[in-house]
């Protein structure tokens, strides 16, 4: 069960990161016309984990 939360954990982290990681090298990135809308779906995914844990929580629990 616990490889099902780290899972879900790296799949809604890791953009956020990336992005971070790829701006602090390509600054000029954030002039895109939509970068914007691409980091806010970024960071409402990165948010969302938490919404995730007492779903996998309920699904695995055999009682």
């Amino acid at each position: 069960m616990m490889i099902v939360v780290v899972v879900i954990f790296a799949v809604c982290w890791l953009p956020f990161h990336m992005y971070f990681i790829v701006t602090s090298y390509l600054p000029e990135i954030t002039n895109e016309p939509y970068i914007q809308e691409v980091f806010l779906g970024i960071y409402w995914l990165a948010m969302s984990n938490s919404m995730y844990n007492p779903i996998i929580y309920c699904w695995m629990n055999t009682r």
